[in-house]
């Protein structure tokens, strides 16, 4: 178990984000967990995760762009993107706050060699 107010922030793109769970540093098979948070106007880079990807807006807006399309993130809105999609995401209110659960680190996303598969 673990708190939120006790994990330290990393830097990601523009925003801060704390790991609660992360297969990188356990050496477990489990999926990322984060709470990210972003101030107005901070970016990501256009990205893609090898399996899906679910979000969960805590607070604030935010648009996530991919395949042409904007889909607004506001409080209470949940969003999956299937696998190897390529987004990025903008924070259009004064702060966003999000939950995510993906998995580029773990296990399953992984081939026998501990590369990543498609």
């Amino acid at each position: 178990m673990k708190q939120v107010a006790s994990v330290s922030p990393v830097q990601l793109y523009d925003f801060s984000q704390k790991i609660l769970f992360s297969p990188k540093e356990r050496g477990e098979g489990f999926i990322k967990l984060t709470v990210t948070t972003g101030k107005k106007g901070a970016r990501s880079t256009p990205h893609a995760h090898p399996r899906d990807e679910v979000t969960l807006t805590l607070k604030g807006q935010a648009v996530l762009r991919a395949g042409g399309q904007e889909f607004h993130m506001t409080e209470g809105t949940a969003l999956r993107l299937p696998p190897g999609v390529v987004h990025e995401v903008e924070v259009l209110s004064d702060e966003w706050v999000v939950v995510a659960a993906y998995c580029d680190e773990c296990m399953l996303c992984r081939g026998p060699d501990g590369g990543l598969t498609g």
